[in-house]
């Protein structure tokens, strides 16, 4: 399980956007002071990948994580749970 973030419609020529990125890190590390929780980020192809020890962390990252809608990388997530079983992101949002 992990929460992804959608960086595909964030990128540029050479690649992802590295603004797009350090705000999603930056958010990600203001969170997890906020409520002590450690996490792991992994950027696979053009999404950023963060895991927590522990599934209740998911519960609470998904009541918590109130980013402003006008940072479009911070607004573009998911919890993803099942790989064989993955959603498009428009169908969910």
């Amino acid at each position: 399980m992990y929460i992804e973030f959608d960086l595909t419609n964030i990128t540029n020529v050479g690649g992802i956007s590295a603004l797009a990125d350090y705000e999603i890190d930056y958010a990600l590390q203001e969170w997890s002071r906020k409520y002590n929780i450690t996490y792991a980020v992994k950027n696979v192809k053009q999404f950023k990948r963060v895991t927590f020890e522990q599934d209740e962390y998911y519960s609470l990252f998904a009541m918590t994580w109130n980013q402003a809608k006008q940072i479009y990388a911070l607004s573009k997530w998911r919890i993803v749970s099942d790989l064989n079983n993955k959603i498009e992101f428009n169908s969910v949002l």
